[in-house]
């Protein structure tokens, strides 16, 4: 086919779109909006009404099943009148009677009239789009570390936005990138290197997703993402969770301070294996007792701390975190 030919209304609709930003609506709105295009786009475009998918299936049937196997597949056939393909990039009347006029049409999204281009949205708008249905599931995604760095829904999902990849189900386990820690690491890169360390969580053999820890789409706090810091570590590690009679105050802080959560060179993924590790909060312990005796003499041969006070998550019998009872 040729080179697609415009009429003056088209040539203007498709420059006004070129040139006026994107107006969205809050990342905690409810409902379908009205339209994804800019209200102040020309009267034409503003009053666009849903033609519904048949009228787009017209011209984007290179896939038959394209729509009808995608994990949308129920926007698109078991929603009202502006859902299924609409929904996500606009009433399509305008769209489709530019297009029944001028028959000479190229795939080329630069020509895109009367309807969203969804590639040119940045990573915040992608998420505003995402949450008119999906912000009952991820009401706090705005607030997550993800949303805060720019990243946007389909960065991750968005080979699942149509239809899944071939020869798999659209079902919530496989249409979810959660379920592949390959997702993660492609931005994450310097995590799967801790992952190959000889001591790590056991991500990398298919035991663990970084999910079961880290929240994606928000609950979480702002510098690790994790679920609740300690409290996700409690849920497989429960023996150390206490409460104890004597605690040991950095584990109640962040087991963190302690261990390298992904991977490391020491046993226990510890931050460091020897007395390092210790002395880093109590060489200025008040008691005074590092350095001096009898820890001199125990420390100066080799000894580790570890050694006498080896209930380092609490006790409930000696405030040393001695196993004896004194």
């Amino acid at each position: 086919m040729g080179m697609r030919r415009y009429g003056p209304i088209g040539v203007g609709i498709s420059i006004m779109i070129g040139m006026l930003p994107v107006l969205w609506a809050s990342a905690c709105s409810t409902g379908l909006r009205e339209s994804v295009l800019p209200p102040i786009v020309t009267n034409k475009v503003s009053q666009a009404t849903a033609v519904g998918i048949e009228v787009c299936s017209d011209c984007h049937s290179a896939e038959p099943d394209f729509y009808r196997k995608g994990h949308h597949r129920v926007a698109f056939f078991a929603g009202s009148a502006g859902t299924g393909c609409e929904s996500c990039h606009g009433k399509g009347s305008v769209h489709a009677e530019f297009f029944y006029e001028n028959e000479e049409y190229e795939d080329d999204p630069s020509d895109l009239v009367g309807i969203e281009d969804l590639d040119a949205l940045s990573g915040h708008e992608r998420s505003a789009l995402c949450q008119q249905c999906h912000q009952q599931d991820f009401p706090l995604w705005p607030l997550s570390d993800h949303a805060q760095s720019g990243v946007g829904c389909w960065d991750c999902h968005a080979d699942d936005l149509h239809a899944p990849p071939p020869g798999i189900d659209a079902t919530p386990a496989v249409m979810n990138a959660q379920s592949d820690n390959a997702f993660c690491v492609q931005c994450h890169s310097s995590v799967d290197a801790e992952f190959k360390l000889q001591y790590h969580h056991r991500v990398p053999e298919g035991q663990m997703k970084c999910a079961d820890c880290h929240s994606i789409h928000g609950e979480a706090t702002a510098d690790s993402a994790l679920h609740g810091e300690n409290t996700r570590c409690y849920e497989c590690h429960a023996e150390f969770k206490g409460p104890f009679v004597f605690e040991h105050l950095g584990t109640e802080e962040s087991c963190g301070n302690c261990h390298s959560p992904h991977g490391s060179v020491n046993n226990k993924l510890l931050v460091a294996n020897d007395n390092s590790l210790c002395v880093q909060c109590h060489f200025q312990s008040p008691t005074g007792f590092f350095g001096r005796q009898p820890h001199a003499e125990f420390l100066g041969g080799g000894a580790l701390c570890y050694d006498c006070h080896s209930h380092v998550h609490g006790s409930n019998t000696n405030r040393n975190l001695n196993p004896r009872r004194f």
